[in-house]
């Protein structure tokens, strides 16, 4: 197996649980290598830190999928996935929807795998796991052997790490299982499309924060901002508030939402619209129109470290705006799903948006994303979804 010999010092982050190596700190690589391969990683003195896939391409080269001599192959990873199924049956998160491997938050860096149904949807995030996949299918037949395998790849992720978007089914499926999927959470039913949409086809990372919406529904009119296939509206609805207003920049997604209020019996006390939800916000606001229940769940304002600044901006522009629709005593939760956007950062967004509105909102909780999505705590780029549940 080759070696890639880190630079001194470089091995002390890696050692104390964190799984990434960086092309800068990489001194050297000796022995036959792949792209996509596993390498052993070895500190400046020769020293075993650990083992993971390699690709020279992208700035963040190596991430280690183990500490010990140990094989990566099919074994590893089914050991792996029945040790992250394990997890989520001991805590109660085994459903009809759920995430069953969270990337580097269950010891498998680059892959992310969602039950929908008898359904595995899988996506590669690396090169190294996309050309693992066969492990991944076999292990994933093996611990759910009457289901089907969908393989569904990030495309921003492939042309980062070089890979060749795959989006279909890795074996023929079930005859029962279709490219839509309705699952049950909770009071609602939800169509997930597969192959269409954003993420898996669905926010599984929102499960817990929609029933923590739906409690406080009772009675009011709703705004979903950036509302994709309407989830938080549909458990709005469904929990007693009163009307719902979906705005979303996609006329798919609200065909989604559509058909969602549609499977709950909630569309006649809905309403969609597309259009931008910046602009959006500002007619609403120049209307008079106000909401007891606003939801603002917007796709990441930024995916890079060194844009932070502008994402601050936007999130501050939206919920400025939100706070001055909100009735007295109105409802806010408000997110940020990108993981350099951290919960103090989030805060002080939503703090000077406070200050600028003229309003005093309370915390009633902090959100964060679901327990099948979990947050190492030597991982922080784990943790990447982050909220606020406001009241005026």
């Amino acid at each position: 197996m080759a070696r890639l010999i880190l630079k001194r010092g470089a091995e002390r982050r890696l050692r104390a649980g964190h799984p990434w190596v960086y092309r800068g700190e990489i001194a050297d690589l000796k022995g036959k290598w792949s792209a996509g391969e596993a390498v052993d990683v070895l500190a400046a003195g020769g020293q075993f830190v650990g083992r993971g896939f390699y690709n020279p391409r992208p700035t963040l080269a190596c991430r280690l999928l183990t500490g010990e001599d140990e094989p990566i192959d099919g074994a590893f990873v089914l050991r792996r996935l029945r040790t992250a199924y394990g997890y989520r049956e001991a805590a109660a998160l085994v459903g009809d929807a759920y995430r069953l491997c969270w990337s580097e938050g269950d010891g498998l860096p680059g892959l992310v795998v969602d039950r929908y149904g008898p359904v595995s949807v899988v996506q590669s995030l690396t090169l190294g796991m996309s050309r693992a996949m066969p492990w991944i299918a076999s292990a994933l037949a093996e611990l759910f052997p009457e289901g089907s395998i969908y393989r569904l790849d990030d495309s921003t992720a492939a042309r980062i790490e070089g890979f060749e978007v795959e989006r279909g089914w890795l074996a023929p499926p079930h005859p029962d299982h279709a490219d839509e999927i309705v699952v049950t959470e909770g009071a609602c039913r939800f169509a997930v499309a597969l192959g269409s949409g954003h993420k898996t086809g669905f926010y599984l990372d929102q499960r817990e924060n929609r029933r923590a919406v739906a409690a406080v529904a009772g009675g009011r009119r709703m705004l979903d901002a950036f509302s994709y296939t309407g989830a938080f509206a549909c458990h709005g609805l469904r929990a007693g508030a009163t009307q719902a207003l979906l705005i979303d920049s996609s006329a798919e997604a609200l065909g989604l939402a559509r058909r969602n209020l549609e499977l709950n019996g909630l569309a006649d006390r809905a309403e969609l619209r597309e259009a931008n939800a910046f602009d959006a916000l500002r007619e609403l606001e120049a209307a008079r129109r106000r909401f007891g229940l606003i939801v603002l769940d917007p796709p990441p304002f930024t995916r890079r470290k060194d844009a932070v600044e502008a994402a601050a901006r936007g999130y501050k522009e939206i919920n400025l705006r939100a706070l001055r629709l909100l009735e007295p005593g109105g409802v806010l939760a408000t997110f940020s799903c990108s993981h350099h956007v951290t919960p103090a950062v989030f805060e002080a967004v939503c703090r000077d948006a406070a200050g600028d509105s003229g309003i005093q909102p309370r915390v009633i909780s902090t959100l964060g994303q679901a327990r099948d999505h979990p947050v190492l705590l030597t991982v922080p780029e784990t943790r990447y979804l982050t909220g606020l549940l406001l009241q005026v």
